[in-house]
């Protein structure tokens, strides 16, 4: 999906760090992954706030606003609205450095419609958004005509993304906002038969649960995927996960799905097809800033 203009643009990056354009305010903050030079100098100059720390989510960091900005930098920490594709989504500085938005992930939202388009004439396609934050991808999706199901360990992402639905005039979709574990929600939605024609989700590297459940993706996500694949419908699109961790190997997940199919199922194991995507963003000189990556696992027709 080509970049929003009027909502969002990656200006530049370079020496570890990105300047991007929310709305009507740019920001300068650290990005792993941009160690090439900044290819419009200059253009750092516009800059409204700038996060000053080493790297995101450490949290031993704190916003500035610049000289060049017209507002205070109590304004600008209350938060402003940046408009993408047909949704408004509230932007408010972390003290993390993260703003409550993702754009790497947009890049995949015309799969989604497309995917979604394609499954509606056969019924509801019903997806379940794990780690799901504050909601932007699950507002396109319900765009699109899904019914979603949206699950966060935050109660603050989870009302957030409450707040970018009424925002985007979407408080009405059939969308189910859930605080709470992604393990336990998936656990529990196998013992109820629950099925879904899509998963997806996007864990930390670490976190905790709503009760603080500690979890670690090296160690939680095998499982958690098996759990997710389980959810499948008999019409299923799949199950999309991103990931900005390193080392995270698409074989070894698909082998671990097709080794549980095969216990299952005897003689099932080779059935499921992967796909391995870039999540990037795109800087006005044609530049690619390399997020992470994704996978989507789905049944291999017969």
């Amino acid at each position: 999906m080509k970049s929003d203009r009027q909502g969002y643009e990656l200006i530049d990056f370079g020496d570890g760090r990105k300047l991007e354009r929310f709305g009507s305010i740019t920001v300068d903050r650290p990005a792993r992954g941009a160690w090439t030079p900044k290819a419009i100098p200059d253009a750092w100059e516009s800059a409204e706030l700038i996060y000053r720390g080493e790297r995101m989510n450490a949290g031993d960091g704190s916003w500035q606003s610049s000289a060049s900005s017209s507002r205070s930098l109590s304004e600008l920490l209350s938060g402003w609205e940046c408009s993408v594709h047909g949704l408004n989504l509230q932007i408010i500085p972390q003290r993390t450095g993260q703003l409550g938005v993702f754009p790497e992930h947009w890049n995949q939202w015309d799969w989604f419609a497309e995917r979604i388009a394609a499954n509606l004439p056969k019924g509801p396609v019903r997806v379940l958004h794990l780690f799901a934050y504050t909601g932007s991808t699950t507002l396109w999706m319900a765009l699109q005509g899904a019914a979603v199901t949206h699950v966060d360990a935050m109660k603050q992402a989870v009302d957030w993304g409450r707040t970018n639905a009424k925002l985007s005039g979407l408080e009405d979709r059939p969308i189910r906002w859930i605080v709470e574990d992604a393990r336990k929600y998936v656990a529990r939605e196998l013992k109820r038969q629950s099925r879904y024609e899509l998963v997806v989700l996007d864990p930390p590297s670490y976190g905790h649960g709503r009760k603080g459940e500690a979890w670690e993706i090296h160690r939680d996500l095998v499982p958690l995927i098996k759990d997710c694949w389980g959810l499948m419908s008999e019409d299923p699109i799949g199950v999309v996960l991103t990931s900005h961790s390193l080392n995270i190997s698409a074989k070894e997940l698909r082998m671990e799905l097709e080794m549980d199919e095969a216990q299952k199922d005897p003689g099932r194991e080779g059935r499921i097809e992967t796909a391995i995507f870039p999540c990037f963003l795109e800087d006005c000189s044609g530049r690619r800033l390399e997020c992470g990556e994704g996978i989507r696992f789905s049944k291999r027709q017969e």
